[in-house]
């Protein structure tokens, strides 16, 4: 009874998996704040949310820890992506809601367990090893992403346009870690490619564009804003 149930979840995980790939490639490239943006990121963020849901489902039942644990991971960054969008007066004092700091805590204790992964890899088959490599890199990038977004919850943004820097972020930021996680998948299942490629290379690409629009928003809209 359960497998047929399991597989149809498995096969929807790709599936939704699969469009918010495209659809988060679109939003990316799409000229930010038009139409095609929005439609594309709204449907990005819905595929989004159907992966975190039904990779939690398989992973629990596979007891798959890897992708229980990416799947926090990589729908966290999605989700601050899209709080900021309510939370745009921080640097005027505005208060994150309890599940701002709930979401945090929860993906900081994720991938502190996934870095404990990483050192249980790399004890039995050592650190070039695609569990270790794979387990530590997002633990210490999962992490990272937590301090990022919890620190001004703590001590208020002193851009008005933080938020603008934080949505382009997280949401590139959650788009390289699912395309991370599929080429990983790949690795995994077909031995396809290098482990430390798999894990490199969506970041090798990702952060120079994260790093172009963030600086072009610096540079071109917000220069005069304090």
């Amino acid at each position: 009874m359960m497998e047929p149930l399991m597989d149809f979840v498995l096969y929807l995980h790709i599936t939704v998996g699969a469009i918010a790939l495209v659809t988060g490639g679109v939003a990316i490239a799409s000229e930010k704040g038009k139409s095609i943006h929005l439609k594309f990121g709204r449907i990005y963020v819905l595929a989004m949310t159907m992966v975190f849901l039904t990779g939690i489902v398989v992973a629990g039942y596979a007891f798959n820890r890897f992708l229980f644990l990416i799947a926090f991971l990589s729908y966290y960054s999605v989700f601050c992506g899209v709080r900021i969008l309510r939370l745009k007066k921080l640097h005027k004092g505005q208060r994150p809601k309890w599940f701002d700091w709930f979401a945090g805590i929860v993906n900081t204790m994720a991938n502190l367990v996934f870095i404990g992964l990483g050192i249980y890899y790399v004890k039995g088959n050592g650190l070039f090893s695609g569990g270790a490599l794979l387990s530590l890199g997002f633990g210490i990038g999962g992490l990272l992403i937590s301090y990022v977004n919890l620190h001004p919850f703590i001590k208020k943004p002193k851009k008005a346009y933080h938020w603008y820097l934080s949505h382009i972020g997280n949401m590139m930021g959650g788009y390289i870690a699912t395309l991370t996680a599929f080429l990983s998948t790949v690795v995994t299942r077909y031995d396809a490619m290098n482990p430390f490629l798999a894990f490199a290379l969506p970041s090798l690409i990702g952060v120079p564009m994260l790093i172009f629009w963030q600086r072009k928003i610096e540079r071109k809209y917000f220069n005069t804003i304090k």
